[in-house]
């Protein structure tokens, strides 16, 4: 484990943890504190100016009273008292200190001297700090959080996110959750007085749980530049790294430095730096959603183009647009898939690519990917379903369909080529088709051009990779 990895590892992994600030009102603090103190692997302090008792645990009046050496503080009292907090934890030997109070440089003058100190403080200490405008960290592999989330819908996964902001970090974990996007790390590093995104990328690299870094970035802080490309560079030689950065416009940059204080900077510049590293740059949040979902559940592609299976040729003509437009190629079948396909789908069925076999989708779905599993020419699948929700409805057919989306998925997988499913319309047999694929991980997505765009990243991916190899 390198240096980098070790002082980051004690915000996610803290064998004592204090929180300054602890309040059992419910109110800015109380789900923190709450979540720490039901935390089984960690020994937890409790400090209020009030003292007495939080959630039936006793409460410090100051970090004075704690012992040497506590891992971790979180910090959550009003930023006038954050400089004052953190001396204490310096005499008391605690290093490692995440800031979720706000009011600092993203307030103006006043709040970046206060931060200002705060940055003084900790270099002269050898502390490290994530904040101050944050909400902290999430770890599913011991389910320690700091942030306002419920720890029982966390879902664990491959994919890490890092985020500058700290209410919308929680968003995304609420987001990720709530779409069954397995989670290894959070991070949200709010105005990153100390502990930015090369950081957080740097060990997140050498992360054993995390196959997929995500990042949303409003800024780079001066003079990490030639870092960050490095840093970058490093990491998505050994996983996908995934940015959407905010601030593109002028009146994108002027809400960012309201937001966290940062300065975004040249959009261009950041542009041409991320492209230099090898990152892969993403335009908004569902693009980095599907993005990531479709990288963290799917190898890569091996020699071979796309293949399309679908129900509605009008879904299929516009999923080979999308793709064209972004540089990926539709698979020429081979003669010998083509004429198996003219056997198992119905007589006025599309057996070219897109394959479209229309109504007939729940009887020639099997076969066809079957077959296109089999074509060497085939790298990738995907499956476009468009199925009436009259199918599933209890007042007509009240089909249950979950055994043909299982049967399927494990088709699709045993050919061991990355597919993506893209369902439209009825929700409820999309919510089938996720049930049906959930066990062999294929992503049931719902927007066909980004779709198209998780698609095309994959194969961009693995272009990185096999440049790298050289």
């Amino acid at each position: 484990m390198n240096d980098k990895r070790h002082f980051l590892d004690a915000f996610f992994n803290p064998r004592s943890v204090v929180v300054v600030g602890a309040t059992e009102t419910l109110s800015f603090g109380h789900v923190p504190t709450k979540n720490i103190l039901s935390h089984p692997g960690v020994e937890k302090y409790l400090v209020n100016v009030k003292g007495g008792r939080v959630m039936g645990a006793d409460v410090l009046k100051s970090v004075s009273e704690l012992p040497e050496g506590v891992d971790l503080a979180i910090v959550m009292v009003p930023s006038g008292a954050v400089p004052g907090v953190v001396k204490e934890c310096a005499e008391k030997g605690i290093r490692h200190v995440i800031i979720e109070s706000a009011g600092f440089s993203e307030t103006g003058s006043e709040g970046a001297r206060l931060e200002k100190e705060i940055v003084e403080v900790a270099k002269a200490n050898g502390m490290r700090v994530i904040g101050p405008n944050c909400v902290g960290v999430v770890n599913t592999s011991n389910m320690f959080t700091t942030a306002d989330v419920d720890v029982a819908a966390l879902v664990k996964g491959g994919v890490a996110l890092v985020a500058q902001s700290g209410v919308f970090g929680t968003a995304l974990v609420d987001r990720a959750c709530s779409e069954g996007l397995g989670l290894s790390k959070v991070v949200t590093l709010g105005n990153k007085c100390d502990v930015d995104e090369v950081d957080v990328v740097e060990y997140l690299a050498d992360d054993e749980e995390t196959k997929v870094i995500g990042l949303y970035v409003e800024g780079v802080k001066h003079g990490r530049g030639r870092k960050m490309i490095e840093v970058f560079r490093a990491a998505s030689a050994r996983k996908p790294v995934i940015v959407l950065k905010s601030g593109r416009t002028e009146a994108g940059s002027k809400a960012v430095r309201s937001h966290t204080g940062s300065l975004a900077g040249s959009d261009r510049v950041f542009d041409a730096a991320v492209r230099q590293s090898g990152v892969i740059r993403v335009e908004s949040i569902d693009e980095l959603f599907y993005t990531t979902m479709v990288l963290a559940s799917q190898p890569l592609p091996a020699d071979g183009d796309v293949a399309i299976l679908t129900n509605s040729g009008s879904l299929g003509a516009m999923m080979c647009d999308e793709l064209e437009s972004l540089g990926v190629k539709l698979a020429a079948l081979s003669p010998e898939t083509m004429d198996g396909l003219k056997k198992a789908a119905p007589p006025w069925a599309s057996c070219r690519n897109p394959v479209d076999v229309g109504p007939a989708i729940i009887e020639s779905a099997l076969p066809a990917v079957e077959l296109l599993g089999s074509d060497p020419n085939v790298g990738l699948i995907i499956m476009i379903f468009a199925i009436p929700g009259i199918v599933s409805s209890p007042r007509y057919f009240g089909a249950d369909i979950t055994p043909f989306f299982e049967t399927l998925g494990e088709t699709v997988s045993s050919a061991g080529k990355p597919a993506v499913a893209l369902g439209f319309g009825d929700e409820r047999i999309i919510k089938v088709a996720e049930k049906g694929f959930g066990k062999t991980r294929i992503p049931v997505l719902r927007n066909l051009t980004l779709t198209a765009r998780a698609v095309a990243a994959l194969y961009k991916y693995k272009k990185i990779k096999e440049a790298k190899k050289r």
